[in-house]
């Protein structure tokens, strides 16, 4: 019996070492999201349309000369309106996601997040995304005009929202809400 649960425990640990020597490595993205920051509500529904097989309601091919209308202070879910992305769709984007959110600000999209299984390092991420070392304020001015960001990305980041979850994000331009452009204020 001794040598029976002995086998078993290096069984185990053996499947479990194994395990930890698969994730050691992030796979590659299914789909270069890279394009996206920047994209109309539009153009990228009729991307979900075509290459995933998702068709949004609203934001879908068929919509033709689409233009935001919203204003931040008068019709904010308006100036905010885009496709939502469906998490059973996150891991078409990638192995890992499990989560991807989008932020649309006046008819582009301000930026995107996608949440990964698994705590990896920034370096990792960075890497298996095609993303510049770090973030663009930790850049030399070297770095950033080397690196040659795509004009559609303004910066981007690597966060760990909570245990075993890595998130990425890509950032078109700067947030622009309601109190940057002093709505309500007096005048």
């Amino acid at each position: 019996m001794k040598k029976w649960i002995a086998f078993g425990l290096l069984t185990v640990s053996t499947m479990a070492t194994a395990q930890t020597a698969v994730d050691t490595t992030l796979a590659a993205p299914r789909i270069d999201v890279r394009s996206w920051p920047r994209m109309s509500p539009a153009d990228f529904g009729c991307f979900m349309e075509k290459t995933l097989g998702y068709r949004d309601a609203r934001f879908n091919c068929a919509l033709k000369g689409y233009r935001n209308r919203g204003d931040i202070c008068k019709t904010p879910d308006a100036y905010n309106e885009g496709p939502e992305f469906p998490d059973r769709l996150a891991a078409a984007i990638h192995p890992q996601a499990t989560h991807v959110e989008l932020r649309w600000e006046h008819g582009n999209l301000q930026a995107m997040s996608i949440t990964l299984k698994g705590t990896w390092s920034e370096a990792q991420v960075r890497q298996t995304f095609k993303l510049p070392r770090a973030a663009a304020s930790k850049l030399s001015v070297a770095e950033q005009k080397a690196h040659a960001w795509p004009e559609n990305i303004m910066d981007t980041d690597v966060q760990y929202p909570t245990q075993g979850q890595t998130e990425v994000t890509l950032i078109g331009f700067d947030h622009m809400g309601a109190a940057d452009v002093g709505c309500g204020e007096g005048g």
